[in-house]
């Protein structure tokens, strides 16, 4: 007879995710995770696979709740254009106990010969160029450019925006990371 669950997989996966944003993969031993999930390794190898397939599963886990802070914040900003880019480039994942920076940056830079986290974040970083671009095309200065260059200028933007992840991540306050996005979006008015 089959054993049921003592615990919520959802919320062992959201543990999990908080561990390995915080201190990366290799120093995220299975002990450390099976103590922060609650749960026993059998379980975590049936419930997830190895964990490099819950590492995976836990970074486009994080991915979804980013994008997802990131249309919030978008949305909320009557009108778009760079007051939108400001909210995107502003937002916050919003997870209890979550660490400052970015789980996505952190993970590309951590495990840069994986392919498969290579391939997720780089999927991830496309979509929030491409919402970039498509915030400048609402700026009247932005409306008229060729693809090319606003494609350009929403690149400049979206690697300025990893850098104040890292900023975060280095436990720069907030007011000094709302005053290096006003002077990067000054240049693009």
């Amino acid at each position: 007879m089959a054993r049921t669950k003592s615990f919520e997989p959802a919320v062992a996966l959201e543990k999990a995710m908080l561990e390995f944003w915080q201190h990366g993969y290799e120093r995220t031993s299975t002990d450390t995770l099976t103590a922060a999930m609650g749960v026993g390794k059998r379980s975590l190898y049936d419930t997830f696979g190895s964990k490099h397939d819950l590492y995976l599963r836990t970074l486009t886990t994080y991915i979804e709740h980013a994008e997802a802070s990131h249309s919030e914040a978008v949305e909320a900003v009557p009108g778009g254009g760079l007051a939108g880019i400001r909210a995107l480039l502003r937002s916050r994942v919003e997870i209890h106990n979550c660490p400052s920076g970015c789980y996505a940056v952190n993970a590309a830079t951590e495990r840069p010969d994986d392919q498969e986290v290579l391939q997720a974040v780089s999927a991830y970083f496309t979509r929030s160029r491409d919402v970039i671009a498509w915030l400048l095309r609402q700026e009247e200065r932005w409306a008229g450019v060729g693809a090319e260059q606003r494609d350009s200028a929403a690149d400049t933007i979206h690697n300025a925006w990893l850098g104040l992840r890292v900023q975060a991540r280095l436990g720069c306050p907030d007011l000094e990371l709302d005053t290096g996005t006003d002077d990067l979006l000054t240049r693009f008015r």
